[in-house]
């Protein structure tokens, strides 16, 4: 069995990172999914690491993050998370360590200090978005690994296009608190009366400049979860299928 996924190959090509995101071929991730198990002991195969080097978010559209560590290993994947203690983004400074996320649209976002050597793995939904939990990953990589903002290449991973995520005047009225009038008009589009065009990718790279990363470090996606293909692949979107289990891991590990 051989789990499909694509790389971030400018990450890649540093030669000290692993990333990659999946395709609907493999669409279990969640402890609870059937198959989860079985699709993370061969990806595992492949990535030559066992389940017990991974570590999984606990995800609520929080904007927390967690520092984890190899004794966290296999959480989320051998053995449940906590409800009650929820997170969205995990970092680490470790090798050999695989971050992992799950997404149906919302934005994954890989992070990489190669100065440092620290990476986080963030899921940033609209909700986390509108609380820039870009922003506190990299102020928790500043403050707990000292690293400086200038340094941190970011990619952004296959998400819902700004043509396809239609919302409404309450997700506009949400993103109008955190942002400038500037910003808002970068971000939406007015599609019709009652609805906009929302960019994710555009409030995270806003939120990205205005934390110090340089636009250079940068690194954007063009692949719509809603309607891209890549070699014949499609992509979990919930907008698309509506399910409530299919979704996309998004993941990035060090390697020695």
């Amino acid at each position: 069995m051989n789990i499909k996924y694509f790389p971030i190959p400018e990450l890649d090509a540093t030669g000290k990172l692993k990333t990659l995101f999946t395709t609907t071929k493999d669409i279990a991730w969640n402890f609870e999914d059937d198959r989860c198990r079985e699709n993370y002991i061969a990806l595992g195969e492949q990535l030559g690491i066992e389940p017990g080097n991974m570590i999984k978010t606990k995800q609520k559209h929080t904007a927390k993050i967690k520092i984890v560590t190899r004794k966290n290993g296999g959480d989320g994947i051998l053995h449940p998370l906590d409800e009650n203690d929820p997170y969205d983004g995990l970092i680490t400074n470790e090798k050999n360590l695989l971050l992992c996320t799950v997404e149906a649209d919302c934005v994954p976002v890989y992070f990489y200090d190669p100065v440092k050597e620290v990476i986080a793995m963030v899921h940033s939904g609209w909700k986390g978005t509108v609380q820039k939990i870009s922003e506190v990953t990299i102020q928790k990589m500043s403050g707990e690994f000292g690293c400086a903002a200038a340094d941190i290449k970011v990619a952004i991973g296959p998400h819902i296009c700004k043509d396809c995520y239609e919302v409404g005047q309450d997700v506009f009225e949400e993103f109008a608190q955190p942002f400038t009038k500037d910003e808002m008009q970068k971000i939406f589009s007015r599609k019709n009366e009652e609805k906009y065009l929302l960019n994710l990718q555009e409030a995270v790279k806003l939120t990205l400049l205005k934390n110090g990363i340089l636009e250079k470090n940068i690194i954007p996606s063009s692949v719509c979860t809603f309607h891209s293909q890549i070699e014949g692949h499609s992509f979990c979107s919930y907008r698309r299928t509506k399910s409530a289990t299919q979704r996309m891991l998004t993941a990035i590990m060090m390697t020695e």
